[in-house]
């Protein structure tokens, strides 16, 4: 009869209002879960029975059921932290990872370091993403573990010198003993010259080496100069404090206002073969093309260019290409998910980059906790590219995408879920006293 339905109709409610109660408290308990997001329930009538009415047949509900238990993938706020491999995900997409029991996918951007260098999350778990050609500095779209085993960033030999300068207008001139020969001697460089410049190049083997530069004004406007290894660099020792370098020595000709006219009667670059010692087993010779700045500034001078002007010798630009070795002493992680190596040389290296993945139905993924998720039949296969591409979203580093739980419609949640579990319960009284009040009418 109506009654026991009324009853099944009561249990249904209850068994519902207590899914909805516990949804909401696995909400509340991850408030502070990174990358969790909230659930809710959702429900659907239940059929009883048709019954004849006045205008025809009507339908009579036999309670209600959890339908689903939906998942709402809002974006959350995102929380600063110290830490640059910790990940957040701003838009679309899940972090791709490698376990022992496959591969599966989460918000949760918890990152750090294995024993082995491998970037993996709280649970053992690979981060997946792609590797970096070295030819072009970019992702060669080849998924797989990512994984830094602290490199050394490699060497480069010098092949360039810029230097800018401006040389006194008024040093005297320095004659030569027996002209047109050079009035610069490298066994007497302080007396046979008026300005020098001290120039740091790496070789073959990124090993530091001392090039001077001396500064020798020969006659007015016009300048020598010459550019020396210090003997026990020289791959050809004369026993001289200073070696002079195979077509490293050159005449600077000035325009009457100080800007340079000619180097060599020339232009400004010349290459300039440094005879190195080799017990280290670095590369002998080493040509650097050396560069005094344009000629003929017209007046503008700025930037890397040499003059001759009334005032004291100074070095306004000095810089070479070559550089050292380095350990790696950094990393960083930019909106492209990029995880670049910073080395102890000053040079960034790109080492891997982070790969996203989405879904055509990000709902219908199927939760195997540890705030992981894996793929099913109704999300579909993901789609997996480098982040902050196609639709996929952008990488913060040094921070965590936090729970998008608002505790405070949890708790509004709560209180409506609570009246309707006691409604239900009132329910189950009523009809019970109604039953009990019909087996007494045979008694």
């Amino acid at each position: 009869m109506s009654l026991t339905n009324a009853l099944f109709s009561s249990v249904s409610g209850l068994e519902t209002a207590a899914t909805q109660i516990s949804i909401i408290g696995d909400n509340i308990a991850n408030a502070n879960t990174p990358g969790f997001k909230e659930k809710r329930a959702e429900f659907s009538a239940v059929l009883g029975q048709s019954i004849t009415a006045g205008s025809g047949f009507a339908q009579v509900g036999a309670g209600a059921r959890v339908n689903d238990v939906g998942t709402i993938f809002t974006q959350g706020v995102f929380e600063t932290t110290q830490r640059p491999t910790d990940l957040g995900i701003e838009g679309r997409g899940f972090f791709v990872l490698e376990g022992s029991f496959g591969r599966s996918y989460t918000r949760s951007g918890i990152f750090g370091f294995d024993q082995n260098g491998f970037l993996v999350d709280p649970n053992n778990n690979r981060l997946q993403g792609y590797g970096i050609d070295p030819a072009t500095g970019q992702s060669n779209s080849v998924l797989g573990d990512i994984q830094v085993n602290l490199p050394l960033s490699p060497p480069q030999l010098t092949s360039s010198i810029q230097l800018g300068m401006n040389l006194d207008a008024t040093s005297r001139i320095i004659p030569s003993a027996a002209p047109p020969a050079s009035p610069f001697d490298p066994a007497d460089a302080q007396n046979t010259s008026n300005a020098r410049e001290v120039v740091t190049i790496y070789d073959s083997l990124g090993t530091a080496r001392q090039v001077t530069i001396f500064f020798t004004k020969v006659a007015a406007s016009e300048w020598e100069y010459n550019v020396t290894l210090a003997d026990a660099d020289s791959g050809t020792p004369t026993g001289d404090q200073f070696v002079i370098q195979t077509n490293g020595t050159g005449r600077l000709l000035f325009n009457p206002d100080g800007s340079l006219e000619s180097v060599d009667g020339g232009t400004a670059f010349q290459d300039i073969v440094f005879d190195l010692e080799t017990s280290n087993g670095s590369l002998q010779n080493q040509t650097v093309s050396f560069n005094m700045g344009p000629l003929g500034a017209g007046g503008n001078y700025t930037g890397p260019v040499s003059t001759q002007f009334n005032q004291e010798t100074v070095t306004n630009f000095v810089t070479q290409d070559g550089f050292a070795p380095g350990t790696l002493s950094a990393l960083e992680i930019d909106e492209n998910g990029m995880l670049n190596g910073v080395f102890s040389n000053g040079i960034t290296s790109s080492l891997a980059q982070v790969a996203l993945a989405n879904f055509g139905n990000v709902e219908g993924l199927t939760e195997i906790g540890g705030s992981r998720v894996i793929e099913s039949v109704e999300s579909g296969a993901p789609v997996l590219a480098p982040a902050n591409s196609g639709n996929l979203g952008s990488i913060r580093s040094s921070s965590l995408e936090k729970s998008n739980v608002d505790l405070a419609q949890q708790f509004v949640n709560l209180i409506v879920s609570q009246r309707a579990f006691q409604a239900n319960t009132r329910t189950v009284s009523v009809a019970n006293e109604l039953l009990a009040n019909l087996v007494a009418l045979g008694q």
